[in-house]
């Protein structure tokens, strides 16, 4: 009777485990709900850098040419505003691979405030390359302005995704 006992208990604990492993594995990975503040803050994300494209074209843009001001925008924005307490996700590793993107951003955004200025009609454009430089060959500093704005893109861009990936599977977004 006792081995029965013992056996019952032992398939009960495991049946306990079975059914509330989805809690379990939240409680030991951060967090156990999905927050409604992490959802909007994600959503305010995407919207500056995934549904206009505009990580994509850090991505894929050489800093040597020049790009349109609305590219630059968002960045800026994201580098003045997303630093206070309204900007920090309730779950801690979403928040820990949130702030990896903003240290990259900023400092890219810092590279590109300081090398880049407004060119063309309007100053609509941005470019290393001020539009009181003749035409001809670049000088060499300008094109050292432009690799160091380079250089700086692939770590942006490789903590972008890593925070867009969990956000998504945390998030239960399933694509951005």
């Amino acid at each position: 009777m006792e081995v029965l006992l013992a056996i019952a208990t032992l398939l009960g604990g495991i049946t306990a485990l079975w059914f509330f492993w989805d809690k379990i594995s939240a409680w030991l990975s951060g967090g156990m709900n999905v927050n409604s503040h992490d959802v909007g803050l994600y959503e305010e994300y995407k919207q500056l850098f995934i549904s206009n494209g505009v990580a994509e074209f850090y991505r894929q843009h050489d800093f040597l040419g020049s790009f349109g001001e609305e590219l630059w925008r968002p960045l800026s924005r994201y580098v003045d505003n997303w630093h206070t307490v309204e900007h920090e996700f309730t779950h801690k590793k979403l928040n820990k691979l949130h702030k990896k993107v903003y240290e990259n951003a900023a400092e890219l955004g810092g590279a590109i405030a300081k090398y880049t200025v407004p060119i063309g009609p309007g100053g609509h454009m941005r470019a290393v390359k001020p539009d009181y430089i003749p035409i001809g060959p670049i000088p060499e500093h300008i094109k050292e302005e432009a690799r160091e704005i380079n250089s700086l893109v692939p770590e942006f861009i490789k903590a972008h995704e890593s925070f867009v990936r969990y956000a998504n599977r945390k998030l239960g977004k399933g694509n951005a």
